[in-house]
Order: structure tokens, then sequence, then C-alpha cells
């Protein structure tokens, strides 16, 4: 007998629903606080409800809620090694999809909770109730801290560029990406032209990263400053927010340092084998995957990144958009600085590149199908357990080189097994046009019908 215990979890608390086999709820809504009290009590309960039935399985079912469900999930998990359940955290996105096609309109926690436990029914084999190693899981709150800090790091950045256009612009021409290290120091000490022009060409020179004749410039260039504003306040304003985006720049170095030297495992050195990733980027990529089992595909795992095309096909209409861009962009971004190293790096992956670029695929693009490719091979490495190898990805690529003609024939025969193409069927021109493409069967002469005279009769 399988039952299914929904559980929504609040921040200090959540709802409990038990349904039946048939969805029929079993009692009445119960709520308990995430305290030692609350999880005897729900202990008790269950322990009861297995007393009282004896051949009970119970399936629960909590929603990943930005680590509030943490405490509850360890408690059933627990639990599971003396009692017949298993628990399971579910992406919020397909429970809220599964409520909203059954229709329902009420939105309360005792409803939800009803909506994960008919999920874990409806969608059965859908669910995973792995217990994973939490190993790299267990890092995740240090990479998003990082990704906290950068994210603020950018904002000043920003703050600080917009005050220098009107403040100090001759330094502007420097910070067209990002703001230069020598750039930070020298508003750190003189964040005003008034400042500057004040000084002398070697005492500026000291700055790591500026020249005498360096130096020289920026003074003679702030003596002739266009600026603006000139209030003492802009000047201190300056001078503090580029000592916050130095503070900044070091912390994250710390950060990523830590998260490098402990952060360790088979399958990070894996991907270390990869050309364009390196220690940290592996890591961050294992933070985010944890298990490669829970892919059942290199499909999955690129739709997971957001980085798999979306394809829309409907009648006449086939239309392929650009990277989907689900998921979290963190991700995306530190793939995007490995692509373009493994492009400089690896002879293998640049040669994907250029033959992108020569289908007329501008840089951006070109770039996003090698993190496509770098997605697959990594799963292929976590999957087999085995370093990264360019000549096992080329030997595939050789093996399954496909001819988007045929394809698309084969699958037009596939759908058509039942029956024959009917002349009496009443569809579209366009779809018209296909068929007798089809009847062709010659890609040659099929490329050519783009008007009446090359269309066969």
């Amino acid at each position: 007998m399988k039952w299914y215990l929904g559980i929504d979890v609040s921040k200090g608390y959540a709802d409990f629903v038990l349904l039946s086999d048939l969805l029929e709820q079993q009692e009445e809504t119960f709520q308990l606080d995430d305290t030692k009290a609350g999880h005897e009590h729900l202990k008790t309960w269950l322990e009861t409800y297995f007393k009282r039935y004896p051949d009970l399985e119970i399936d629960c079912g909590l929603e990943s809620t930005g680590g509030f469900e943490n405490n509850w999930h360890a408690l059933l998990i627990k639990l599971s090694s003396s009692l017949p359940l298993r628990a399971s955290r579910l992406n919020p996105s397909v429970v809220k999809n599964s409520s909203r096609a059954l229709l329902n309109a009420n939105k309360t926690d005792a409803e939800s909770a009803r909506e994960i436990a008919g999920y874990l029914k409806r969608y059965a084999d859908q669910v995973n109730y792995a217990i994973r190693d939490n190993h790299y899981a267990s890092f995740r709150s240090l990479q998003n801290h990082i990704e906290l800090v950068t994210k603020q790091k950018t904002q000043l950045i920003n703050e600080l560029k917009q005050l220098l256009y009107s403040s100090f612009p001759e330094l502007q021409r420097f910070c067209k990406q990002g703001i230069p290290s020598w750039v930070l120091e020298l508003l750190m000490l003189y964040p005003s032209p008034q400042n500057l022009a004040r000084q002398k060409a070697n005492k500026v020179a000291r700055i790591k990263g500026i020249t005498m004749d360096k130096a020289q410039s920026l003074i003679e260039k702030a003596q002739d400053t266009i600026a603006s504003r000139t209030h003492l306040t802009d000047g201190f304003l300056i001078s503090e927010l580029a000592s916050e985006v130095r503070q900044k720049q070091e912390k994250i170095k710390r950060l990523k340092k830590h998260l490098e030297d402990n952060c360790n495992g088979k399958e990070k050195e894996m991907l270390e084998s990869i050309k364009g990733i390196g220690s940290y980027s592996a890591a961050a990529i294992m933070i985010q995957i944890e298990d490669v089992h829970r892919f059942a595909s290199p499909k999955h795992l690129s739709s997971y990144f957001g980085l798999h095309p979306l394809i829309k096909m409907s009648g006449d209409k086939r239309m392929v958009s650009r990277m989907s861009k689900q998921g979290r962009p963190a991700i995306r971004s530190l793939l995007y600085m490995c692509a373009n190293t493994a492009v400089r790096s690896d002879e293998h992956m640049r040669s994907i590149y250029a033959r992108h670029r020569a289908k007329g695929k501008n840089h951006k693009q070109a770039i996003g199908a090698i993190m496509h490719k770098m997605i697959r091979v990594i799963w292929g490495i976590l999957k087999h357990e085995k370093p990264y190898d360019s000549s096992i990805d080329l030997a595939n690529q050789t093996k399954n080189i496909q001819d988007p003609v045929q394809d698309e024939q084969k699958e037009t025969e596939n759908k058509r097994r039942m029956q024959n193409f009917d002349n009496e069927a009443p569809i579209s021109r366009v779809a018209s046009k296909k068929r007798k493409v089809h009847v062709t069967s010659q890609a040659g002469n099929a490329e050519l019908i783009r008007d009446l005279v090359h269309e066969p009769g």
C-alpha cells in the first residue's frame, strides 16, 4: 500500500498533507515548526501510521525553497533508514505547472502541500528518490556567496563609472571593460582631477601599472579636465567606491581560493583535464551537477544549464530559437569564459569554432556552440569516468554525421507508416509542397523546389 506525503515548506514551519493511492486525503492538514519538538512530532506521527498499517509505504516530497527545506529533508532521509518511506526534493516549477494543468486556482500552504502529494502520485516515474552524496552540494552556499559578492562588485563598478563620467571623464576610456587595478588605486589616492593635477609625475608613477609617460599624460589631462562635477563630496564618494571595489575583488579571490583548495574529488579532477576548465571552474560546475546520474543524457544536462536550443514545431511552422538561457545565468557566464579559453588552447574545439564561423555565425553564436559541446563532453567524461580525449569526440562526430534531408525523410516515413499521403487531404500549400518534395526522394532535386518551374507535377 503506497501513500503520499506532501510537505509545503515555509520559513520556520511546514504544512503536511497525506494522500492515499486514490488521492484521498487521510486526515486534516497539520502544521509543524522546524524545531526539535516539531521533528519529534513528525517522527511519532509517522511511526503511528506505520504501526496501524504494517504494509504501508509513504513517499514524501518537498519543494526546493532555497534551503528552508534542508532540515526537513535531512530528517526524512534519517528516518528512511528505519521506516518504510522515501523522500525527494522537487523542482517548484514542475509542481506549479502540474497544478496549472489541473486548473487549480486556490493558492494556500495547505493546497500547495496537497499539490505536492498529488504530483508524487501522478508523476511517480519522474520523481527521483535516490540519496546522493552531498560532497559537492555542501559547497553550494559558498558558491552562491561568491556569486552574490560578484554581483555587488559589478553594481559598485557601474556606480563608479557613472560618477566618473561627470567627475573625472578623462579616465573613462580606460574603463571600457571593468576598471583596471591601477585606475582603482589612482582613484583611491587622487579621486578628482584637481587632486591629480597638483601631483608630480614621479609620485604618480609609483602606482603599479603606471609608467612615467602615462603619469605625465594623466596629470596633463587632469589639468585640462572637462569635469562638470567638482564638489569635494564627489571626490570622497569616488574614493570610497574605488576602495569598496578593491575590497570586493580581494574577497572574491579569498573565497575562490578556499573553494579550489577544499572542494576536491575525482570528478573535479576529470573536468580539469578539459582544456579551458581550471580548478575553480571545475569545482563550480560540479557543485551544480552534484551527481551526473541525475541526468539521463547530455540533452538533460544541457537543458539543466539552459544551453539547449528551443525548437518550436507546429503544423507547417518550424522555428529554432536561440539558446534557451533557462536556469542560473552565473554558470553560463562561467562556461562562456571556459569556452573562450578552450577555443584558444584546444585544437579540436578551435576547429569546431571555425566550422561554425564558416557557416555565418558570429563570435558569440559560435562560442555558444562550443559551450553546448563542452557540456556534452562533461557529461561523457563523468558518465564513463574517463579524462578528456578529443579523439573520442572526433570519432563520435564522424559516426554521427547527419544528413538533414535524409533525417527529415526518415521522420516523415515513420510518421506516415500507418497511411500513405492522401492527395484528397485538405492540407495547406506549404504541406503540399513538402509532400511533393518527399515523393521525389531525390535530395538534389528536392532542394531546387523553390518555385513552380522546378516543382514536380
